[in-house]
């Protein structure tokens, strides 16, 4: 069985073991449990933010250190910088915390719940180059159980910077990144992607809370934001790489989306749309910049009409979520 078979399997357990439970440290510790069990990990468990550190969660495995701050080790640089950290050579990472020499491989995973980073899930292992994007994939899907039921979907809407604005704004959307969608080659740069000749699309990855928003009111919100009618081009912004899409990765997600669409064209009195909707087939984060990017810089460039950003404010108006 390869890693991925593993993991598919592994997945629907988990959603099974925490699903009805509210107290979020039963579900670290039977989450860190069923990993460890199920993977043969070497070190699995969960460090929890407490007034600007890491504290020693639920774990399985050997001693480990009791408190980490914001910025140290790969598990204080994962919390700060936000995103999930794949480190093949522990020894080669700067500022390494050595809890055990016996650690060689790492994988830092963040948990979000309401927009911030309230724990992180580290998994150690004692052979050199055991982690990948495999793994990123379905842990952070299994650390996103934690809190609530999570689930992800990617938008292509033109220009990612106003995009993940508009959708960090709604409520129920625990988390956003932009990056490179469903292109030609792995690990793409800006400057490559911005050529056109990669294949991939500019994207906003989106998880959200489906007891709080529902997929079809983040689609629908979606085509509020972009011109249904435009092939390649949203606002002054022209390229393949600015094409529009909606790209998922669970199969019993495709109804709700197809419904979506045929209203959408039914609306617009036209038999199709140049508007993807598409199995996502890789999604690669983009440069560090480029993340809530009208955050750090409230004056930089949107295509999107501010006023568009109040509807992501509003409550539905038939009372739906």
């Amino acid at each position: 069985m390869t890693k991925e078979e593993k993991y598919k399997t592994l997945l629907p357990q988990a959603q099974g073991l925490l699903e009805g439970e509210t107290d979020p440290i039963a579900n670290m510790a039977n989450l860190a449990a069923l990993l460890h069990q199920e993977m043969g990990f070497w070190w699995t468990g969960f460090y929890r933010v407490q007034d600007q550190e890491l504290v020693l969660g639920p774990f399985q495995g050997p001693i480990a250190c009791t408190r980490i701050a914001l910025g140290r080790g790969i598990c204080g640089t994962a919390w700060k910088e936000q995103h999930t950290l794949v480190v093949p050579d522990v020894n080669q990472f700067p500022g390494h915390i050595a809890c055990s020499a016996e650690s060689r491989s790492e994988i830092v995973v963040p948990v979000w719940h309401q927009g911030q980073i309230v724990a992180v899930l580290d998994i150690d292992s004692r052979e050199l180059n055991t982690f990948d994007q495999t793994d990123c994939r379905y842990l952070e899907k299994m650390a996103g159980l934690v809190y609530g039921p999570q689930k992800d979907i990617w938008f292509a809407a033109g220009c990612f910077w106003g995009a993940q604005k508009f959708f960090k704004l709604i409520e129920g959307v625990e988390f956003t990144e932009v990056g490179f969608a469903n292109g030609r080659i792995p690990n793409p740069t800006y400057q490559e992607v911005y050529t056109d000749t990669t294949g991939h699309a500019e994207c906003v990855h989106v998880r959200y809370n489906p007891s709080v928003v529902s997929l079809q009111r983040l689609t629908e919100l979606f085509f509020q934001i972009i011109d249904p009618l435009s092939l390649n081009k949203q606002g002054e912004d022209e390229g393949t790489r600015y094409r529009t899409g909606v790209y998922y990765d669970d199969e019993q997600d495709l109804d709700t989306l197809t419904t979506v669409f045929q209203e959408e064209k039914a609306k617009l009195g036209v038999p199709e749309i140049p508007v993807e909707l598409l199995h996502l087939s890789s999604f690669y984060r983009a440069e560090e910049y480029h993340q809530d990017y009208l955050d750090k810089n409230p004056s930089g460039y949107c295509h999107l009409n501010p006023a568009l950003f109040k509807l992501a404010r509003q409550k539905p108006s038939n009372g739906s979520h």
